[in-house]
């Protein structure tokens, strides 16, 4: 399969979405892309006529199917071998925020789409926050965005909600000026890219077993995960299938050592097919399967790994922009240690040897 990174800029209302779609595609050119932009549906769909009186429902599957429709445009007309990557305001998770429950059961019944379907075909989602949550800075509305401030920050805190799972999620905050919020922006970007190469920087905590239908009710998704790990030509790698209810995406990963917390890590998307012909041809080493809790709390990213075989104790892991970054962690969070540096805790090692928790 074709692997172009496809990015959603999300958030409430008056974040600065369409201004950083512009500016990213210039910046990003000047790095040998060819930046690919998606506008926003809803806008086009107005300026286009759309009767403002329809029934929200209606309103959001016109917006759904112009978005499935400009992706696949742009997805087929790109080689699979350029240096490319898609950037759009707005994604069709963002249907979530403007349906009620039973609403959103029916157009993913309609679209023939699952959560994961909506929210993991992308492959990054950066929320920038809306201004109405900073009383100090000014917020306007217009013909298109008609949202009162109250109005606008329940669909910004909705947002926020409806992206959580996303395998890679980033909080974007208000800043002082548009410029020192795409800088931000901007660098949370060139990471996820890989400019000048893709690092993960990870910090991962041993901590009490959580309360699961707490963190639900917060900003928090639950997915499942199994991961297996193999050895073929060219060494070792990982790969993982990542969803819920049968619905999944497959992910291959190979990750080379450049300190204990900072690793080179190279993804590709992988189809079904692909993915179960890896697993054939290759010598596995071991699976291992959790269920994660992705949560979005303080305007960090939280990863909530569960395993079957613990009761008392999970993971806690936090992905830094920065080795040296500080980490915050959630005071409604026990931590018992920190693992990063043991090796017994990494999940390779649990496929093996998993550590007696009540020790």
């Amino acid at each position: 399969m074709k692997n172009i990174p496809k990015i959603v800029l999300s958030g409430g209302p008056c974040g600065g979405k369409s201004k950083a779609v512009k500016l990213l595609k210039s910046k990003l050119e000047a790095f040998g892309y060819n930046v690919y932009t998606i506008f926003e549906s809803a806008t086009e769909i107005l300026n286009g006529g759309f009767d403002r009186n329809k029934p929200v429902y209606e309103f959001q599957k016109e917006i759904a199917l112009n978005q499935i429709k400009n992706e696949k445009i742009i997805e087929n007309s790109i080689n699979a071998n350029e240096k490319a990557v898609i950037i759009c305001d707005r994604g069709l998770m963002d249907c979530r925020v403007y349906l009620n429950d039973d609403d959103f059961i029916k157009i993913k019944s309609e679209l023939n789409m699952s959560d994961v379907d909506l929210r993991d075909r992308y492959d990054a989602v950066f929320h920038l926050d809306s201004i109405s949550t900073d009383i100090k800075q000014k917020y306007k509305t217009g013909e298109v965005r008609t949202e009162t401030r109250d109005e606008a920050q329940i669909i910004n805190e909705r947002s926020l909600r409806a992206w959580c799972g996303n395998p890679h999620y980033r909080f974007i905050p208000v800043c002082k000026s548009f410029d020192e919020k795409f800088e931000i922006l901007f660098k949370e970007i060139k990471s996820f890219l890989g400019i000048p190469k893709h690092l993960e920087i990870e910090r991962k905590f041993l901590i009490k077993y959580p309360n699961k239908e707490f963190l639900l009710s917060l900003p928090c998704s639950k997915s499942e995960i199994e991961q297996t790990y193999l050895i073929g030509e060219n060494g070792r790698f990982r790969l993982r299938k990542r969803g819920e209810n049968g619905n999944w995406i497959y992910i291959k990963t190979e990750k080379h050592k450049i300190s204990e917390t900072v690793r080179e890590e190279i993804e590709i998307r992988l189809t079904k097919e692909e993915y179960d012909k890896l697993m054939k041809e290759n010598e596995i080493i071991g699976t291992i399967s959790k269920d994660r809790y992705c949560l979005m709390y303080g305007g960090v990213y939280y990863e909530i790994d569960i395993f079957p075989f613990w009761k008392k104790q999970a993971y806690l892991e936090v992905e830094l922009s920065d080795e040296n970054e500080k980490v915050i962690i959630p005071d409604f969070i026990k931590v018992i240690k920190e693992v990063t540096y043991d090796s017994r805790y990494k999940n390779i090692s649990l496929c093996t040897n998993i550590p007696d928790e009540n020790k």
